[in-house]
Order: structure tokens, then sequence, then C-alpha cells
């Protein structure tokens, strides 16, 4: 956008159009060929609304710049302009800055690296509109700047338009010495403010200290996306917004944050006490033929002919049809299932399709494609979201070769020949979480922090060598999601100022709206022995197993399922085939979290992606230390560091899914551990 076409409107919306295309959650405002407009606007801004309702009053802008004392105390809040703000959420944190630029990460994820460069500001929320004259963000000539920028770079063009309005060359001098000062020093905190959050992880075999803060940039784009109605959002109120920074203070405490919860199928039936009874009542999951999924893939294949780049065309078909496999597998899904488990079939569905299915042998299973492909165009027929697609001319093709592939999956397969690893298995089953953060940075609301699996499992492996003596190294963990419920809220944090007066309440700090999730989850751990000769974990020891595991996951309570729901809840495997008979037939319902090979780099890309394949999520997989680990007072460790969290795409794969790739590919791309590579610590397949 280009101030001259916001000069050309009338009062009073030019002014209200230009005081939101400074603002820090709009795109950034190209000034180049309008430079005395945008000093006359900058210098009202710094005043309150109601004292500069026309931004281009030249009289008042010129009363401004005489007032030295002003332009000095706007002059002061250039030392509090960062590049990560040390106060979101919590405003408490005082008298902290941090100005650096993040160094670029091991891998493709998302982080303030590939994010325009913009400065925010944080410090006293009576100085928010002082703030605004050397600290807001613009274009000039291609290049983000801001005005104590400018300044410092002594750009003529700028220099003589502020001559023309009244400055000297000595005040112009003494805010380049100013400036130069601010940008120089004290870059970052020398101590950790009590109030900042600091996280343990082991870093180059040292545990170390993390303070994560939140990149003002990052945050922004965030911002900007909604705004062009790119994505699916929430907003987290901030009541005490100008103490937070200018971008909370900007939006009046309501920012965006992203918002992608776990799409889990709903459980129509509980199977293990069909199981237990030997009779059992089976369909097809027709519920996942109105996924937005499988509409999303079948739209893609009907309308892929009007891409006209032949590549394009190519990768966006090849997407849709992987897409649409997903869902019929899913589709499948109940009669994959008890075919694998067997039971005793009513006799009034012994003519069913689904009954014919199960029972059919490997070799005559083909021969009942007709009859699926059949059953699957009835079914699109019922739905009027999907009639559409029943006999479709572009999808009779695709619907039959992804059947014919799937049924050749169903078949019951011989044990698959695992090569031989140094691996054994832990599997704990229908864990309960409650209160979990689903807001895991201030970037993201949904899935938890992949981060806090891998700090549970951590957690977890010290527990054990304390309890059992053994060096257990647990290599890599496996999270599959059985339930996800999602609540918000906000907690009334602790005063941290007691009562002035007698009877006087004490002070809190402004409320911070949160986002929770109950869960109910699997936890596969892949672990080995350092000694070699040492025998794996038994079933004597799941009494000390089961005692050992923490009670804490994602800030949240974690707890066993109940004994009548779930008695062996903690299982031992010695190898990879004796795991992977058992969790083949975990609910269908639910989704393995694993690493997806598509990864983006930006707010932009990543909304794009999401919108065209729902079954990927976003994940806070990691973090990007700002410095390498010092020495800071008030650290919780003896080094410490300041990181930004990086957000990674995750996918969501189903048990269905899991029985038809075969074992080989869960051990291959099921598991996660944390990978360090230079400043970046990231969760990545193990």
């Amino acid at each position: 956008m280009s101030l001259n076409t916001l000069v050309e409107l009338d009062e009073p919306s030019r002014s209200e159009e230009i005081r939101k295309a400074f603002a820090p959650y709009t795109p950034l405002l190209e000034v180049s060929e309008n430079v005395s407009v945008a000093i006359l606007a900058l210098l009202n801004l710094s005043h309150k609304r109601q004292f500069a309702t026309d931004l281009l009053n030249k009289k008042r802008a010129i009363e401004i710049l005489k007032d030295w004392q002003h332009i000095e105390s706007c002059a002061q809040e250039v030392q509090w302009l960062h590049s990560h703000n040390l106060k979101h959420p919590d405003a408490r944190v005082a008298q902290q800055r941090i100005l650096v630029k993040a160094e670029k990460p091991s891998s493709s994820v998302i982080s303030s690296f590939n994010s325009v460069s913009r400065l925010g500001w944080s410090h006293n929320s009576a100085a928010v509109n002082k703030a605004k004259l050397f600290g807001t963000n613009f274009i000039f000539k291609g290049v983000v700047y801001c005005l104590a920028t400018i300044v410092l770079d002594n750009d003529k063009q700028w220099r003589k338009e502020f001559m023309k309005l009244g400055m000297s060359d000595g005040q112009w001098a003494y805010l380049q010495s100013l400036f130069d000062n601010y940008f120089t020093k004290n870059l970052l905190p020398s101590y950790v403010d009590r109030h900042s959050v600091q996280v343990t992880f082991l870093y180059q075999g040292k545990d170390v200290s993390i303070t994560p803060v939140t990149s003002h940039s990052l945050l922004a784009d965030i911002q900007i996306a909604r705004r062009n109605k790119c994505g699916d959002f929430s907003t987290i109120k901030h009541w005490h917004s100008s103490s937070v920074g200018d971008l909370a203070s900007s939006l009046g405490g309501n920012i965006s944050a992203l918002s992608y919860s776990p799409r889990l199928l709903a459980c129509s039936k509980n199977k293990e006490n069909d199981r237990s009874s030997g009779i059992f009542f089976v369909d097809f999951h027709h519920s996942s033929l109105r996924s937005k999924s499988f509409i999303l893939a079948c739209n893609d294949i009907v309308e892929n002919k009007s891409l006209l780049i032949g590549k394009k065309r190519r990768d966006h078909r090849r997407s849709a049809i992987k897409l649409l496999r997903q869902s019929l597998s899913e589709w499948l899904s109940p009669v994959s299932y008890w075919r694998n488990v067997g039971g005793e079939v009513p006799s009034d569905r012994e003519n069913s399709t689904a009954f014919f299915l199960i029972s059919a042998l490997d070799e005559d299973l083909l021969e009942i494609l007709p009859e699926v492909n059949k059953e699957l165009h009835s079914i699109l027929v019922r739905y009027p979201q999907t009639q559409s697609f029943a006999y479709h001319p572009e999808l009779l093709i695709p619907f039959k070769a992804q059947l014919k592939s799937l049924l050749i999956g169903m078949k019951i397969k011989e044990d698959e020949t695992m090569a031989e690893e140094p691996y054994h298995y832990l599997h704990l089953k229908n864990l309960h979480v409650f209160d979990a953060q689903a807001l895991s940075c201030p970037y993201l609301v949904g899935l938890p922090s992949l981060l806090a699996v891998w700090g549970t499992v951590y957690n977890y492996q010290l527990r054990l060598r304390n309890i059992l003596k053994r060096n257990i190294v647990f290599e890599g963990v496996a999270w599959f999601l059985r339930q996800y419920e999602s609540s918000s809220g906000a907690k009334i944090p602790a005063p941290y100022l007691p009562p002035m007066k007698p009877g006087e309440a004490p002070k809190r700090p402004g409320l911070i709206d949160m986002r929770f999730c109950d869960l109910r989850m699997d936890l596969v751990i892949r672990y080995r022995l350092e000694d070699g000769g040492d025998t794996p974990l038994g079933n004597d020891e799941l009494t000390m197993l089961q005692s050992a595991f923490p009670g804490r996951f994602a800030g949240g309570a974690m707890q066993p399922p109940p004994l009548h729901e779930e008695l062996q809840w903690c299982q031992v495997y010695a190898d990879a085939n004796s795991l992977l008979a058992a969790i083949s037939l975990l609910p269908d319902e639910g989704r393995w979290i694993i690493d997806s090979e598509k990864q983006v780099q930006s707010i932009e890309s990543l909304v794009a992606w999401l919108s065209k394949h729902p079954n990927h999520l976003p994940a806070t997989s990691g973090y990007q230390l700002l410095e390498g680990p010092c020495y800071r007072s008030g650290s919780h460790r003896e080094l410490h560091a300041y990181a930004e969290p990086l957000v990674g795409l995750t996918e969501t794969l189903s048990p269905a899914s899991l029985r038809l790739n075969g074992k080989a590919y869960f051990i291959k791309n099921a598991f996660w551990r944390l990978k360090i590579q230079n400043l970046t610590m990231l969760m990545k397949k193990a």
C-alpha cells in the first residue's frame, strides 16, 4: 500500500485510514513518494487521538516538533524497541528488551527469519503513543525502516524535510548519537526476570534453561493473515493491552493466533465390548464420506483440468489422489479392523458387502471390488453434499483404482521381516490428560507442543533410571490421540503487590485469555539399554514402570485410565513385531501424529497448505535459540538462553492407514525425538 493513495481521501476517513496503515497489524506502508506527509502523520501520531484528529495538520505538527521536551521523551522510547517481546504475554516483566535477528533454522519451519523484519515496542503503557513517532515501521525505497533508523542512517531527504519544519542541525545530531547508543547496547537482558517463563532442555550434553519469547514480526504476520481472511484463527484477549506492547494496544488486546485442532472421527460403537462378546455389528464408516478431506479431494480432481500449467496440474492431482485414498481408507476402516480381529457375524448381516469383505479369502478380495464400488456410489447419492460425486465421469477411475489398491492392502500379510535393531518398546495406553495447554505458543492454538511430549518422556527416563538403577535411554516416542476436547477461559494470576492500605485489594497483573484441552492418548516409547548385555524391561518390572510415570503433561494433569477401562495400561515389548501386532488394532477414531514430508516457512504458505490438506496440523515443534547459552543471573540452571518457538507441520495418520502401509512404515515414520543442530532445537522424525 502507498501513502499517496491515502492522501487523496477526504477527512475524517483519511486520518483513520492512515492511522490503520501505520498500525503494527497491517501491511507496511510505502512512503517513498511522500516523505513530508509521512513526517506530519508520525508527529501527530505521537499524541492521543483526541488531540490529533487530523494527522496531516501541518500547523499542529510544527508545534509538536517545537516542543523539544516532548520530542526527547518520544526519542527515549527508542530504547524499548524490540525484535522479540519479553512482556508478551506477562506484562510484569520490566526494564528488559531483546533486539536481535534470529538465525536461519536448520530445517524448514516457520520462524521470524523468513518474516519481514519489524520492530515492536513495549514499556510503560502511558508512553504507547509517544513510541509511535520514532518506532512506527514503514517502507522507504523498498527497505523496512522506522524513523529512528532513518535518523541513524542520516538520510538526506528526511533530514531536509525535518529542517523545513524547524528542526536544527544540533537536534538532529543529538538524536543520532542517542539512537546509536540505543541500537548497540543492551540488546539482550543481563538477568532473567522472575516473571519470565523458564523451561529446561538437554542441550549439547548440559541442562540449559530456556526462556521462550514472542517474535513481533511473526505475530504481526498472523494478524495480517487474519485481516486477509486466510486461515483459521482464535482471538486471545489481553486485559492490560497497552502494558504488553504496541501490537496488543493497537488491537485493543484482541490478538489473533492460528487455530487448528485435531479432527478425530466420532466413535459410533465400543469395539472392545463388541470384541469381547464375539458378536458384532459392522458397516462402513459413512461419515468419512462427508468429511472436509473427502469433499475437498473430489472437488480438486474434478476441477483439475482447469489448471493450465502441466506440472502444477500433475502435482495438484497427485495431492488430491493421496487425500482421496486416506478418506476411502477411513471409510473401509471398520471392515479392515474386524478382518484383523475376526468374530461371529449375526445372520441378518451375512449378505452385506461389509460381511463379504471380512470373510473373503485373500485371493477373492478383488472379486468383490464391483460390489464395493457400487456400495460407495450408493452412499454418495444418499447425502446432499456428495450427490454430485456419484458416478461422476472424472471420479469413476480414481474411485475404482483407489478401492482396488486398498483391497489389495487388506490382504492378511505374512509377518514382515524386520531388520534387527537394538531397540525395545514401552506402550502406555489410554492416558488421560486434563487442562493441557492448547495455546502451545503465542502463535498457535490446537495440538499441545511436541516439545511437551518429549519433555514428559525425558522426565520419565530420569525417573526410571533412578528407580530401576538401569541405563535406559529413550530414543524416540510415537504419539497417538484417541480423543481431543478443547476449552477456554482466563485464570486469575497471583497478586504481585500487597494491599497498600487496609481493606484495599492486592494488585494483580492483567488477566490473560487461555486455551486448554483434555486428551486421551497413547505413547509408544522406543528405548535401548546402554549396557548391551542387559535384558530388556520385563513384566516383573511393570509396577515400577507405572509408579515412575510423570503426572504432568503440557501444563495439565496426566493420569492412567481407570482400572475398569484399562487394567494393563502399561505394556513392554521386546521387539517391533510384537508391538505392531498390538497397536494395529487401536481405535480407528484416533490418529497418529507423525512428521509431515511437506514443510513450510511462512504463515501465508502454511494457511494455504492447510486449506487444501485437512489431515495436516501445525504444531509447536522446537526452539530457535537467539544466542548461545550463557551464564545469566536468575536462571534456574547454570546456563540460560532466550529462544523463539518454531512452528512445524505434522500429519495425522489413521490406524487403518497404518495397517495398509505396513509395519516398516510405522517404524520409519511414527517416532519423534528432539534433534539439536547449531542453535536449532527441533522435534523431528527419529
